[in-house]
């Protein structure tokens, strides 16, 4: 960050713009994104997800917050560690993308034990000591504030509880 600009991609915009920016981005790629994400991985970020997903440490009756959740590939693999006694909860903060992954899941037969929220992930609505895993996948680099986002993270995490970041850059 620089001072009052931020990055958006290569490019240095002011900060109050940048999650407008993110969001037009994703609303225009809402119903290609599973396909950009395998064209753009080459199909990697299914096994990135699966081996993230070995390391939440999730088991039956848990609670897990996938952040940036877009079409809830991750949350849709810790809901079935988590079991009908647990809870998933999907979050974006755009709503095209978590009405797409409502939907899929919702297709796929994944209800009962996943929860829908529209949330900045610099400012959860969530309370502390409050889930078992938190994760955010391909997303944290689409934050404006990387070092609030992760705090947040944390707050919210049980004690023990584990935070994973998957991202393709550093």
């Amino acid at each position: 960050q620089l001072n009052d600009e931020t990055y958006f991609g290569y490019r240095r915009v002011a900060i109050g713009e940048k999650t407008k920016l993110v969001r037009g981005v994703f609303d225009s790629v809402v119903d290609k994104y599973d396909l950009m994400n395998d064209v753009m991985s080459l199909g990697i970020h299914r096994i990135w997800k699966r081996v993230a997903l070995e390391h939440t440490g999730l088991r039956r009756g848990m609670r897990a917050l996938d952040l940036a959740s877009g079409t809830g590939d991750l949350a849709r693999l810790m809901a079935s560690l988590v079991g009908k006694d647990g809870l998933v909860v999907l979050s974006d903060i755009n709503s095209r993308m978590l009405k797409k992954g409502r939907a899929k899941l919702d297709d796929l037969g994944v209800i009962g034990n996943v929860d829908y929220a529209i949330a900045n992930a610099e400012l959860l609505p969530f309370p502390d000591n409050h889930f078992n895993a938190v994760t955010i996948s391909f997303g944290l680099r689409n934050v404006t504030h990387k070092e609030q986002a992760l705090k947040e993270m944390y707050r919210v995490l049980k004690p023990g509880g584990r935070a994973l970041v998957l991202e393709f850059s550093k």
